[in-house]
Parts: structure tokens; sequence; C-alpha cells
């Protein structure tokens, strides 16, 4: 690649900012990046409010659309002629839907340019599936919850609470806590899930969450950023306004073990879990993918696109460690000031971020406005 701007092509339902902190992340290391997106219009409307962000970045160089389902063999053929017309060097993914369909064409897409590293097809599969990975975690000895097919459930064999979960999914959508045996059997939503395999049961384990962000080559752990969300979940969902990076070495070891059985290649956010009662720590979720808290990790000194951008070109990789510190959205640190617990300075927000992207930061705010009225 000796072209002075590099080209980078995200395919991208744009239905999440996944891909902007992505690109927001390359630019900061190198201006010169060139970050187009292919998204589906099947996907969005024009009255999608990400969509619209996208439309109106600054640092979304361009932003082309296919008339096809996003994933499917018709929007591959339009994938691949976007790399032949604008000369992509290298196809980056960001989301969950994005490195499901990298990984899926990867063969036809590396005839025509470079891929970002990453898992092989069975790794990845195994952690998009949840009851897959509970079996991964159990063959290889590694501490994680109870977990059983829903269908399969027999309710002597857990101790309640337990949490409902579906085999396929991300963000904590429809997940449940369920308190009793009763409630169990009241849930309608169970009644309609048994028979198509799509949920799970889960031990639910007392105590508190921690995660890590990894990047790897083949199951070693290049870079990592260790960070304990601080923020009130929504339901199952995580609220990541406020994270204290932390460095913690057995968070890190069960990390580098997991990994490491994995053969691991690429990005990857581990959600892990503190129990109160006994001190163990326990992996609950691997999501393959970019995460929400990505521009914290920026923040923290460790820029995960950019490292796996070097990574997947086989430049040298320069890692540095990164801080013990606080990371806040501009509307927590704002109440923690108000309330006098600010412990994160001004400098360690994202609001340089909405200020440098001025026209999608206005739009994106006054159309979430007027959607709320």
């Amino acid at each position: 690649m000796n072209n002075k701007r590099i080209t980078i092509l995200i395919p991208d339902e744009c239905e999440n900012a996944l891909s902007y902190y992505t690109a927001r992340s390359l630019k900061a290391a190198k201006d010169e990046f060139k970050i187009y997106i292919l998204t589906s219009s099947t996907r969005n409307s024009t009255n999608s409010s990400w969509l619209n962000f996208y439309k109106n970045s600054w640092y979304i160089d361009n932003l082309f659309f296919s008339e096809k389902t996003f994933g499917s063999i018709d929007y591959l053929a339009d994938c691949l002629k976007t790399i032949k017309d604008n000369n992509i060097d290298l196809i980056f993914a960001a989301s969950e839907l994005g490195f499901t369909f990298v990984s899926q064409f990867r063969n036809q897409l590396l005839e025509l340019c470079r891929l970002i590293a990453l898992p092989s097809q069975t790794a990845l599969h195994t952690a998009f599936n949840k009851f897959d990975f509970s079996i991964f975690l159990d063959t290889h000895g590694l501490p994680a919850p109870k977990t059983a097919l829903l269908k399969d459930f027999k309710t002597e064999q857990f101790n309640f609470p337990i949490l409902l979960k579906p085999i396929y999914g991300s963000g904590g959508k429809n997940i449940k806590k369920i308190n009793n045996s009763s409630e169990l059997k009241l849930n309608t939503e169970i009644e309609s899930n048994i028979l198509n395999n799509s949920y799970i049961i889960q031990e639910y384990i007392n105590g508190f969450d921690i995660d890590c962000n990894v990047l790897c080559q083949k199951g070693k752990i290049l870079t990592q950023t260790i960070q304990i969300p601080l923020g009130a979940a929504q339901n199952f969902s995580p609220k990541v306004d406020k994270l204290q990076f932390v460095h913690d070495p057995i968070v890190l070891d069960l990390v580098q073990r997991m990994m490491g059985k994995f053969e691991w290649s690429g990005v990857a956010h581990l959600d892990l879990r503190y129990s109160d009662q006994t001190g163990q720590l326990y992996v609950i979720e691997i999501n393959p993918r970019f995460w929400q808290s990505l521009l914290g990790s920026l923040v923290a000194g460790v820029n995960f696109p950019y490292y796996l951008y070097l990574l997947s070109t086989g430049s040298e990789v320069e890692l540095v460690d990164y801080q013990d510190k606080y990371y806040a959205k501009i509307s927590r640190f704002v109440k923690d000031l108000l309330h006098g617990s600010l412990d994160c300075r001004l400098n360690d927000t994202n609001l340089k971020y909405l200020l440098t992207d001025p026209l999608a930061t206005l739009f994106y705010g006054i159309e979430t406005f007027l959607k709320r009225k």
C-alpha cells in the first residue's frame, strides 16, 4: 500500500455509532485515511437518526448505498463493485453484522483487497452463539455461569434468580431476570420460544461487571484495556456514560487463556463479572466486534482500530500501555459536576469529538429531541 491516502471501506448497517467511532479512531491516528461506508437502504430510511448522522459527518468521506439486503450475495456484489470502482485498499468492519459479513465472504473480498485480521469462521460462530460459547468455556475449564438451552432447562439444576437470554444478540437486548419458578411459568415469552431453541437459561452471578477489550494475533493478546462500567444499566443494556480504566492481572490472565484457546486474531470485547460471594471471576460473554466505549479506549491511550490496521497490513505495531483513569460522556461529566462527585477531567470526555464534528452532532441532537416530543 504505497498510496498517499489509504482508502478503507466499512460495510455497515449504519444503525449505531460503531463505524463512526472506528472512523474517528483511525483519523485520530492518520487524518489522510479516506473512510468509505457501504450501507443498505433496506435497513434504513431517510428518517434514521444514525443514517443522517453518517451523512453529515465530516469524518466519513463517502457514504454508498446498496439497494440489496445487508449481508446477502447481492449486497456482496455491490460491495465488490464499490471496491473496484474506488480502489479500496482495506476492508474494515465495526458492528456485529459487519464482522459477520466480512468473515463469511472473506475469500471473495481478499481477491480484490486486504482484510482486517479476523478470527477463524468457527471461532466467530462460537463467539456469536451464546450456548456454543458456554460449551467452549466448559470444555476448556474456564470459569463461566452454568448455562442450558431453554428446552432442556430443569428447575432443580439451577438456583434462582436466573437469566433468560437469546442465543444470538448483543447489548443486553431481550435479557430477563427470572426470580422464581412461578415467574418462570408466567413468562409468556418463554412459552413462545421453547420450540425454536432461540433462548438459553443462565445462572445469575451476584457481583459487579468488569470488561476487557483486546487486540490479538493468533491467540496472543497484543494490547488491551480493562474497564469498570460506572453507568447505571438500563435493564441489561450497559450504559457506558462513565468508565474507570484499571489494570487487573486476574482479568488479563483469564482473558489471555481464553483467547489462546480460541487462537483469536483481531479485536474483541469481553464481559466478565466478579462474584460478591466468592470473589471468583467469570466470563459472561464475548462480543467479536468493536464496542460502544471505543472512544474511551482512545482517551485511555489505546487506539484499537489503528493498531488493527497496522496488524492487518503487516506494519510494525508499536503498542503502548493504557492509563488508569476515568472517562465520561459530557452529559455524565456535567451531572457529576452538579452533584459534586466529579472525578474525571474535561479533556477525558467525548466533548472534543462532538465539537469537531458539529454538523452531524447538531442534526443528530435535533432529531433525537424531536423524536422524544
